[in-house]
């Protein structure tokens, strides 16, 4: 079969919960299977619990046979603004200035973890992307009895951005990701990222944009009105909506009553 004509999965992992999606493909590419089920709690770090869950539901036939598009959390991910190195280096080269950067950043627990490149024209600054090395492996041991193949394992806030980036203006924006006990965040100045943030949400999570805010005001250029945009859950968005100088992203059809994770999937193919 054609893969242009093969369905696919489209899978959400998080510490507390996962997300799955069957799309068939064709010419009319339509959603014929979803869920969103929790996971028993653990610590925020810890893969175990969310790999064994997903380990149960793929035992499915419904998941079962397809390639796989797998979104992770940002809990399990660091980010970086990698500078234009002042030299020229080739692919290797590249890896190593990010790792420096990740690991001047975050210390030695990013040490034994995979990087990612996102690709940059020359002489600019590009993101670099950590997650821990046992994350795939797990993820590859889990997706095998199900002959699910990974064909693209991306960040949460990487996916969050790209299915909005068209909504948001170039320069001087902050887009928000919120979800799951956290808030990720990214700066564009020219069309591009140059700062990112994350913080662990408390129970009121406002207070954490209440900060950003802030931090955008002081790090604001003189005469420069910045922006934030924001994607969150329904039920977050209601929470906040009186929060001033947010401006809140959401479909024309308010996500058709879908959970934010099933929405997110659903924008990947956007």
């Amino acid at each position: 079969m054609s893969p242009l004509w093969r369905d696919e999965v489209a899978i959400y992992l998080a510490p507390r919960r996962l997300a799955l999606a069957r799309r068939s493909r064709g010419l009319k590419p339509r959603v014929v299977a979803a869920t969103e089920l929790s996971v028993s709690p653990g610590s925020f770090g810890d893969l175990g619990p969310v790999f064994a869950r997903l380990a149960e539901v793929l035992a499915e036939p419904t998941w079962q046979g397809a390639p796989a598009r797998v979104v992770v959390a940002d809990h399990w991910v660091r980010y970086g603004i990698v500078p234009w190195p002042a030299t020229r280096l080739d692919t290797a080269g590249r890896l190593t200035h990010a790792r420096y950067v990740l690991g001047d950043a975050y210390g030695e627990a990013v040490t034994d973890w995979a990087v990612t490149l996102a690709d940059s024209p020359p002489g600019h600054s590009y993101v670099a992307c950590a997650t821990p090395a046992t994350l795939r492996s797990a993820l590859a041991e889990a997706l095998a009895p199900a002959r699910l193949e990974l064909v693209s394992l991306r960040p949460q806030l990487v996916v969050a951005f790209n299915a909005w980036r068209t909504r948001l203006p170039p320069d001087d924006t902050w887009f928000v990701s919120v979800d799951d006990g956290l808030l990720s965040a990214v700066h564009l100045c020219r069309g591009a990222w140059d700062r990112v943030h994350t913080a662990r949400l408390s129970l009121d999570w406002t207070v954490e944009l209440e900060r950003l805010q802030a931090f955008a005001r002081l790090t604001r250029a003189a005469g420069a009105v910045g922006r934030m945009f924001v994607d969150a859950p329904t039920w977050m968005r209601r929470g906040a909506a009186t929060a001033a100088g947010i401006e809140w992203l959401e479909d024309g059809d308010g996500d058709a009553g879908r959970t934010h994770e099933l929405a997110l999937l659903q924008r990947m193919y956007a």
